[in-house]
């Protein structure tokens, strides 16, 4: 894939992001700049202007809609993440490297030593033995 055609793809995947992260500010954007057109023709209670909703009614609808779009697909994820987390699990290799065994002792004392190396020491310091 050439450069230029990277950078079209992060610049497109960025603005993805972008508008799915500043969705309900765009709806709110959306309301303010044609609250007449909806409260004319859109508005539930536009029969009733005693109510002064004034389109409100359908800002509701549209953040409520889109609150519960973001709750679906996150639930989705989640179910995809706990489905596919075992089949994941399965892919994994775990190589553990060989380590060379050292022989066994036969010598108890080495091991006594071994266990307790103060009486390592202890060997050099015996009285003397007479032939």
């Amino acid at each position: 894939m050439s450069s230029s055609g990277k950078t079209i793809s992060v610049v497109f995947l960025t603005s993805l992001l972008l508008v799915r992260s500043l969705l309900v500010p765009f709806i709110l954007m959306d309301f303010t700049l044609r609250q007449d057109y909806i409260a004319t023709y859109l508005c539930e209670n536009r029969d009733k202007p005693s109510l002064h909703c004034d389109g409100k009614c359908y800002l509701a609808k549209k953040l409520k809609a889109a609150h519960e779009a973001q709750d679906r697909e996150a639930s989705q994820r989640l179910l995809n993440q706990i489905l596919d987390g075992p089949a994941q699990l399965l892919t994994l290799h775990f190589v553990f490297p060989e380590r060379p065994v050292k022989e066994a002792r036969s010598s108890v004392s080495d091991t006594y030593h071994c266990v307790f190396p103060e009486a390592a020491s202890l060997r050099f310091f015996q009285p003397p033995r007479f032939i």
